[in-house]
């Protein structure tokens, strides 16, 4: 009954993020987002396996690679003729060690440059909805989720939840379920005392944010530091005090799903990191 219990939480937020919907998603479909602009839509992700993720990169090289082929294939013409069949590991080589010397939140906003060629690694809204050339760019941005990532290279550690822009690290997640005997304390525990802020992955400046879940509230931190790590709470308030509104008992959801269904879905998510 617990492992059900919180597989059932971890399937409800994965659905959504996947189909829009709370329904049972599969490592196959995607649901297309709505076209709209401005609008937080959930849906719309990806979901991966962790053997797509590749643990010295720190990157779904899969999803990179097909981000920029898509929206930069003249841009990696270019870039190929200097490196030739080697382009693919030259180009993620240098993806990496941008990201350990800038930052993932700079390398998205700013892109990286390489022999010469500027490369985007997200396309952010754009100010008119009219030029349709950059409305397809911003719809060209890839999201996707992995449960159960192993991160390490050095134990068989996993996260509950990662997610990804255009194969790039955003956020990570610990869930928990009362029904296990767990909360949200718990998850913030298991950051401080079992996730070490030393492995590439979980490095300051690699994801942008890391959260601590449970079906009643969030916290999150932007620095794991181990015992030292701070976090702060993810809550929209309740009653003029601290938490989130209860579900109603005819409703089958949960009090903290704005998190998955508003605050990560796809423009939002865009927005925040613009």
């Amino acid at each position: 009954m617990p492992d059900i219990a919180e597989r059932a939480f971890e399937d409800a937020i994965v659905n959504v993020l996947v189909t829009g919907y709370p329904e049972r998603a599969t490592s196959e479909t995607t649901a297309e987002p709505s076209s709209g602009f401005g609008e937080f839509i959930p849906g719309g992700y990806h979901q991966r396996s962790t053997s797509d993720y590749d643990k010295a990169l720190c990157l779904v090289p899969e999803e990179t690679i097909d981000f920029v082929l898509a929206t930069q294939p003249k841009m990696w013409d270019r870039l190929k003729q200097h490196y030739g069949s080697e382009v693919k590991a030259r180009f993620l080589q240098r993806l990496r060690r941008e990201i350990e010397r800038r930052g993932t939140l700079d390398v998205l906003r700013n892109g990286l440059k390489d022999r010469g060629c500027l490369f985007h690694l997200a396309y952010f809204k754009p100010s008119s909805g009219l030029n349709e050339e950059l409305r397809e760019l911003y719809r060209a941005n890839q999201f996707c989720v992995i449960r159960q990532l192993h991160y390490s290279e050095k134990n068989e550690n996993s996260l509950d939840l990662v997610l990804f822009l255009n194969g790039l690290p955003l956020f990570t997640a610990e869930l928990k379920n009362p029904l296990t005997g767990q909360t949200v304390e718990d998850a913030m525990r298991q950051y401080k005392t079992n996730r070490d802020p030393r492995e590439p992955l979980l490095g300051y400046g690699r994801c942008l944010a890391h959260f601590a879940v449970d079906p009643n509230l969030v916290y999150v931190t932007t620095h794991l530091r181990e015992t030292r790590t701070h976090f702060l709470p993810l809550n929209r308030g309740w009653d003029r005090g601290a938490g989130n509104p209860p579900v109603l008992p005819t409703h089958n959801g949960y009090a903290t799903s704005y998190l998955w269904e508003t605050i990560w879905s796809r423009d939002s998510v865009l927005d925040l990191i613009r």
